[in-house]
């Protein structure tokens, strides 16, 4: 009898031990996946005001801060889309220089359509509407424009870069 008396403590405490084990074991597994799932949708947003961040650039055109805009696009971007900023960047300044244009860009909206599972792409949705003053045309009012991009961005040391921008109706 006396026995049995001793076991039943000694059971009860590595039942107890256990249970602890296998509690702690969940709560950190449970903490891990909530700590995964914070980082995923920061990323997310990282990815969204990276591209709206783009878009705004792309819409800040004024012919008397041109370099200094036009160099906000390029830091924005990259790969082929770069590149193609780069070759256009004398011919759009020339333009907007010769007919002193002030672009004001009105972001609308910006939401996430993707993100691949290892967090590297994400395709973005930007909405966004823009008034084109021609100041140095007589007798043209400003225009109107709106503007639709789906954009592709690709994140290169920590950061979140448009590595496509395609207009969409």
């Amino acid at each position: 009898m006396a026995r049995i008396r001793r076991e039943a403590p000694r059971r009860l405490n590595l039942a107890l031990l256990a249970a602890v084990l296998v509690l702690g074991a969940a709560a950190g597994w449970v903490w891990t996946l909530r700590a995964d799932a914070l980082a995923r949708q920061a990323d997310e947003a990282a990815a969204v005001s990276a591209a709206s961040t783009h878009a705004v650039s792309l819409m800040s055109l004024d012919h008397r801060t041109f370099d200094t805009a036009f160099r906000g696009v390029l830091s924005t971007s990259t790969g082929e889309t770069r590149a193609r900023y780069e070759r256009e960047q004398a011919a759009a300044r020339a333009t907007v220089m010769k007919e002193k244009v002030l672009q004001t860009g009105v972001l609308r909206g910006a939401g996430l359509v993707s993100m691949n599972p290892e967090g590297n792409r994400a395709q973005v949705l930007v909405v966004a509407d823009v008034l084109v003053d021609f100041t140095g045309r007589e007798k043209d009012e400003p225009e109107d424009r709106y503007y639709r991009w789906r954009m592709d961005l690709a994140k290169e040391n920590g950061r979140w870069l448009v590595a496509d921008a395609e207009l969409v109706p």
